[in-house]
């Protein structure tokens, strides 16, 4: 199913120059060219304990109970590619990879699962399609594609795009489905098979507002409708005495989520201010909000972007540090998986990039080379440290 709906949508992208078009028949391909080529490495490093991890149980007097480790190590190269089919037609192109080295899945039952399986490599594909029916009217493709040792899942969308008052407002409204499929691994490391499924479907609506030369105000919603499986099914609850029970969620929720942006642009000085906020709530009980700050100051072919974020979030209403019997029924929804529980975190971080081709600095089309770093830390205890290199090249 998958593959074929991959199929249908590559035919689409390649069938015309664009919707209005239909002139007689001529090679799609013949204009193609890219734009511009990026390629990022990024290493994450995790450090943390959670409640749902089985690895290296801190049991030391005085320690929060049967917290494990969370320790993990994330390499992730990742290429992105800008390419233009016709005036009207242009395709966004990112691949992905992860390669995951981590405490928590090292310590299901080795017994059932080899050490191969300690480092975990995921690849994905991911390309949107941008068709510029006229000038106030575009419209969008999103296929995409990921795979990892025990996941696969796909997605496909599309958007409308509409320009309006002089072309300094726009709305867009999109719609996204998404199919995972992956083997259920219990938390003692047992694959009772068959595969389980989830499927998700997102609304999204969004408008920007020009409000002066140099000011621009954004808004925006999304409802994510999911189905099936939607814990993680080698996640554990710890059981008061000894023990653990498998995680377990309703079978659907509903997700909403609120966005609003404001960005300056300071031409004296060249400086680019931003600020944006997240509301999110589910039918699981949970409700986050989370607030963005961002700053970029140009320093002729160089610019220095830093940001900091502030989320807080409240646990939805089954989550529990610990179950008080073995014996809960199957039905009882549960989980102690410490990204879902309350919260506050703090992310911090800093970006230098420089234009080495002056023409394109400031559009989407520029070379450079950037060097990044992210703090991220949150009050039940997780610390990770992001270091990233980027390379972009434009044609």
């Amino acid at each position: 199913m998958l593959l074929g709906t991959g199929a249908l949508g590559l035919a689409w992208l390649f069938a015309a120059p664009s919707l209005r078009s239909q002139a007689r028949p001529r090679d799609p391909l013949a204009d193609l060219r890219v734009e511009q080529m990026a390629f990022r490495f990024s290493i994450f490093q995790q450090e943390g304990r959670g409640l749902q991890s089985q690895a290296e149980i801190d049991r030391t007097p005085g320690a929060a109970i049967q917290r494990g480790s969370e320790h993990a190590w994330i390499f992730q190269p990742m290429l992105s590619a800008i390419i233009r089919q016709d005036r009207n037609t242009t395709h966004s192109l990112t691949l992905p990879v992860d390669i995951v080295t981590a405490a928590s899945p090292d310590a299901l039952n080795p017994d059932v699962q080899t050490n191969a399986s300690r480092e975990n490599e995921a690849a994905g594909l991911d390309l949107v399609t941008t068709v510029r029916e006229r000038e106030d009217i575009s419209w969008q493709l999103h296929i995409g594609f990921h795979f990892e040792e025990y996941w696969g899942d796909g997605q496909i969308g599309g958007a409308f795009i509409h320009r309006f008052a002089d072309d300094n407002a726009t709305l867009r409204l999109g719609i996204e489905t998404i199919f995972d499929s992956f083997d259920p691994l219990e938390p003692n490391g047992v694959d009772p098979g068959p595969v389980v499924n989830r499927f998700g479907a997102a609304a999204t609506g969004s408008i920007s507002q020009l409000l002066s030369p140099t000011t621009i105000v954004s808004a925006g919603y999304t409802f994510t409708a999911q189905f099936g499986v939607l814990e993680t099914t080698y996640n554990s609850v710890p059981v008061v005495g000894g023990g653990r029970l498998q995680d377990r969620y309703a079978r659907t929720r509903g997700r909403h989520t609120l966005t609003g942006e404001i960005r300056q642009a300071i031409p004296e000085t060249d400086t680019y201010l931003g600020l944006s906020y997240r509301f999110y709530a589910d039918t699981f009980g949970a409700l986050s909000h989370s607030a963005m700050l961002t700053a970029t100051q140009y320093i002729g072919d160089v610019w220095v972007r830093a940001h900091y974020r502030f989320h807080h979030q409240d646990a939805p209403s089954f989550w529990m540090s610990s179950a008080p019997s073995v014996d809960a029924p199957e039905w009882l929804l549960r989980t102690s998986d410490s990204d879902l529980e309350t919260l506050d975190a703090h992310e911090a971080g800093l970006n230098v990039r420089w234009f080495f081709d002056r023409r394109g600095a400031l559009t989407a089309l520029s070379s450079y080379v950037q060097l990044g770093y992210v703090f991220y830390g949150r009050s039940n205890s997780l610390v990770m440290h992001v270091g990233s290199f980027d390379f972009g090249f434009g044609f």
